[in-house]
């Protein structure tokens, strides 16, 4: 099963009690996702030089 499937069946309402039931079980069997922060690079600005 592919991390996107498996994370679609997760995030429906039957998923989220499923996750709460196994968690209470086992605590940690199925962590939280973390967002994750990407460094994106702003572009490069050129002086104008007045030309159109």
């Amino acid at each position: 099963m592919s991390l996107e499937v498996y994370y679609r069946i997760l995030n429906t309402e039957a998923g989220k009690k499923l996750k709460e039931i196994l968690n209470g079980l086992f605590p940690g069997l199925i962590p939280e996702p973390v967002p994750v922060k990407v460094p994106v690079q702003r572009p490069i600005r050129r002086p104008e030089n007045g030309r159109r």
